[in-house]
């Protein structure tokens, strides 16, 4: 690192105007005084976005001139030494000043970057304004410990240069001498992710002409930044007054959102507690409506366990935004709702464009005003991770939602804990969904005394006003009709698979959920050989799939297993098996379930699935259906004392909590829901003392909940360098967060590559380009073509893949960071490397379009 005492040249200072902040093709492009004002200009923008009351509450006066700071570390030796480098040879007196700088110091692993520049110039500043500078693209730059006025920055001549630009902003945005905003710890990480989206909306499209000789009038400034944020996605949600919820949704509510509605009225934290269909989605939507309506929230975001939940509430979402949006305003739905179509509109900066971490749509969709997301994206707000505070800054204001919390384990527990606790400080409502929570989540949400008494009540909201100073307020619903669900248990896969059969014959809609991919395929591949030759259908859904074969795959099984599927249950029984992903959020309703064992909160929602939609039961009489579920699980006996005994599902969730349900269930033989599951909850969960092999896997449980918990701690410590996107875990279970593009063949061209994808659609792919419009258009199908699945699962990491990241973010290989990898398929279904090699050192990787990603290992083959 190199520090105050090193002796460097002194290097002849370059004026102000004619320091550039970026290059126009092979001229400089905007002067850093032009470019920090026009950022400074779409903050002051951005901000008034947000209702009054919140603008107040979240930036101080001067916010926007600590935006338009960001950059001026830019104003330094190596910075200008590397960017003009970049311009035509016209321009070599600048060059020729700075003969003897190394452009190298300005990268960012050194303190000559430009951001610790920045972050040193404003070190006299205080009030966590050097540090918001410093941190504009997404990490803490390292300062070496220097000084204002350094040498390594250009010494005291430089750094007046950089105060003339302070003083300059100072005057431009009418702020009087020696002012400084004062901004809070809390403050402080919203606007670092204002000042970052700024700087990518002032870096992007619109500004990109702008030159180093021309200077923008106020008014044009005002104008084109406007333009420049609405292009952008940013948008204030202006909403019909006075609907109710009838207007939104085409039926009463009923008495559990009547209650959630009427107590969630002011900002807050609300818990809804309630059965499996009943209407929790409708319910907060609506709330969320009432609160947009009173200008006491900004938006809204939905977080859900999986992407590919997410997308299903996207679409409900959609529905409700044509109800809500006042259409006068001009304003679309897609340009307020996150979805693919965002990526289409504009370019921003760096990161936010074309091959940068942040034009990926999962991560975009949390600035827009509306969006479905994972719970990820929210989790990533409250962690040490790059760009945290940006997401910080998307969910301020908003109402989120959090549904199927009761899935998360002790790990991702702890960070939802710190969401739900900064979320209420930066102005959100939050809303928790779930109609299995655990007394234990509830308190740690609610922040109360485990000694405290709750109501045993169920369904039950529980609300934490903001107004209200702490106080927990509880309001009981009238219970909903009892629905009674008969339970069985068997330990023989080919028992389940024949009785499976059997009832699909007999014309009913069966629903069969593993808790692995693998599994999943498995029995799909059993029960499809067996229906081969009959009537019956038989499908597959889980996450590994490319968009284009989920989507058709979805589209398929949710109209026949959705609410508009009453015809054509009619015309044959039908088989659908997945994985988890059908038990969160997709709207559908079996006849008969199977379901591998899994703790007693996910194995209600499993059946939440059963005989949903009351317009089928007719349909049920006539083909002999029971609101039955069949369990296949271990022997009771056996679980208890040898280990082992729940297979790959013991590497999902614990042997212990599994253990626990099997007790339960397996001396169940019905359930009435709703009134049994907050007892069946409690009984899985209550502490107890153990023996034996229950002893053990108590231990194993006690002692990994203590180590998840400290790996999220340190997950969320501010004093640890700042983790990379894709290597900060917000869940200690496996994670799918390696990107593949998957090919049919590559065929070079004149000048690039023709991509054909495994549909035998292809585009060609010209390198290199400086046409945004195609370079977003080639980012949107390679999307489109690519599947998310853990690392270990992926292939190999390779060379050839260069091309890829003007369209794609490839990751830093500074940081260890490789999320994107690109694979052939041969005719045989086998994923290759792009040079035929074998893609996988450990698995045989295989692709086909009824069965997905699969994965098996060389030494099972052999």
């Amino acid at each position: 690192m190199l520090g105050q005492n090193i002796r460097i040249k002194e290097i002849p200072v370059i004026p102000l105007d004619l320091c550039i902040a970026k290059t126009s093709g092979d001229s400089p492009g905007a002067s850093i005084e032009t470019h920090c004002t026009i950022v400074a200009f779409v903050a002051r923008e951005l901000i008034t976005l947000f209702p009054c009351t919140i603008q107040k509450t979240l930036f101080p006066e001067g916010t926007d001139f600590i935006a338009g700071l960001h950059d001026i570390g830019k104003a330094s030796p190596s910075f200008q030494k590397m960017i003009y480098e970049h311009v035509s040879s016209e321009y070599q007196t600048v060059i020729h000043c700075l003969a003897d700088v190394n452009p190298d110091l300005a990268k960012r692993s050194c303190a000559g970057f430009h951001a610790a520049v920045s972050q040193v110039t404003l070190e006299e500043a205080g009030n966590h304004i050097p540090e918001i500078a410093g941190m504009h693209h997404g990490f803490t730059p390292s300062t070496g410990n220097l000084m204002p006025g350094n040498a390594l920055h250009g010494g005291q001549a430089w750094q007046n240069e950089r105060q003339k630009l302070v003083e300059k902003l100072r005057e431009t945005l009418s702020y009087p001498i020696n002012f400084w905003p004062q901004i809070s710890e809390i403050q402080a990480g919203i606007i670092a992710g204002l000042v970052t989206v700024a700087d990518w909306i002032g870096s992007g499209d619109f500004f990109a002409e702008y030159t180093r000789d021309f200077v923008p009038s106020y008014s044009e400034l005002q104008s084109i930044c406007s333009k420049a944020i609405a292009a952008a996605g940013f948008r204030r949600a202006q909403v019909i007054h006075g609907l109710t919820f009838q207007d939104i949704f085409p039926f009463q509510p009923n008495t559990v959102q009547s209650t959630l509605i009427a107590a969630a009225n002011t900002p807050g934290l609300y818990i809804l507690e309630a059965p499996m269909g009943i209407g929790k989605t409708e319910a907060a939507l609506y709330t969320a409506y009432r609160l947009l309506e009173s200008e006491q929230a900004t938006g809204v975001y939905f977080a859900l366990p999986t992407q590919l939940t997410s997308e299903k509430i996207f679409e409900r979402m959609c529905r409700f935004l044509d109800c809500i949006i006042d259409p006068s305003t001009g304003i679309s739905k897609v340009h307020l709702l996150h979805g693919a179509s965002w990526l289409k509109e504009t370019g921003m900066g760096a990161d936010g464009d074309t091959g940068g971490s942040w034009f990926d749509s999962t991560k975009r969709g949390i600035l827009a005003p509306f969006a479905a997301g994972t719970i990820d994206q929210a989790l990533m707000a409250v962690m040490n991770v790059r760009h945290g505070f940006v997401r910080t800054f998307g969910l301020a204001g908003k109402v989120v939602i959090l549904d199927e919390v009761h899935s998360y384990d002790s790990f991702t527990g702890t960070i939802v804990n710190k969401l739900v606790t900064e979320l209420l400080q930066i102005h959100c409502t939050v809303i928790i969904l779930s109609a299995t929570l655990t007394e234990n989540q509830k308190n740690a949400f609610l922040d109360i005394n485990l000694n405290n008494t709750l109501s045993p009540l169920y369904p039950l909201v529980s609300a934490k006003p903001n107004e209200k100073a702490g106080a927990v307020l509880e309001f009981s619903c009238a219970i909903p009709d009892t629905d009674v669900v008969t339970v069985r248990c068997s330990t023989k896969l080919d028992e389940c698979i024949d009785e499976a059969l059997e009832q699909a014959s007999a014309g009913q809609q069966v629903l069969w959920i593993e808790n692995t991919v693998q599994e999943a395929q498995d029995v799909f591949r059993c029960l499809s050989a067996r229906c081969s030759g009959t009537s019956v259908d038989c499908g597959l859904l889980h996450s590994r799939f490319l968009s284009c074969d989920r989507q058709r795959i979805e589209d398929k099984w949710v109209s026949l297993y959705g609410k508009s599927g009453y015809e054509r249950r009619k015309e044959t029984g039908r088989i659908l098996v997945g994985t988890q992903v059908l038990e969160q959020s997709i709207d559908i309703d079996s006849d008969f379930l199977v379901t591998r064992i899994c703790p007693t909160d996910m194995l209600l929602q499993r059946t939440g699935r059963l005989w949903r939609h009351r317009i089928n039961d007719e349909l049920r009489k006539c083909c002999g259906a029971k609101r039955e579920v069949l369990i296949l699980a271990p022997n009771l006996n056996e679980a208890q004392t040898k280990p082992g005994q729940f297979g790959k599902s013991g590497m999902v969730y614990s042997e212990y909590v599994l253990l626990r349900t099997l007790e339960i269930w397996n001396q169940t033989t019905a359930v009435s829901i709703p009134e049994d599951i907050r007892s069946l909850i409690e009984r899985t969960y209550q502490d107890r003392h153990e023996e034996g092999l229950a002893a053990h896997y108590k231990h194993l449980l006690v002692d990994k909940k203590d180590s998840l918990q400290r790996l999220a701690r340190l997950g969320l410590s501010k004093g640890i360098q700042t983790l990379p996107e894709t290597k900060a875990s917000t869940r200690y279970s496996e994670q799918e967060n390696v990107e593949v593009l998957l090919l049919s063949k590559k065929v070079p061209t004149d000048h690039g590559m023709l991509l054909v994808f495994l549909d035998g659609s292809s585009i060609d792919v010209s390198v290199p380009t400086t046409d945004r419009a195609f370079k977003r258009e080639v980012a949107i199908a390679i999307k489109q073509n690519s599947i998310k699945v853990a690392d270990y699962l992926a292939p190999d990491v390779s060379t050839g893949f260069s091309m890829f990241k003007d369209f794609v973010y490839t990751g830093s290989r500074d940081d260890g960071e490789e999320p994107f990898r690109v694979a052939l398929v041969s005719r045989d279904t086998e994923i290759t490397g792009l040079d035929t090699s074998r893609a996988n050192k450990t698995y045989l990787l295989l692709y086909d379009s009824i069965s997905g990603y699969q994965c098996e290992k060389y030494q099972e083959i052999q």
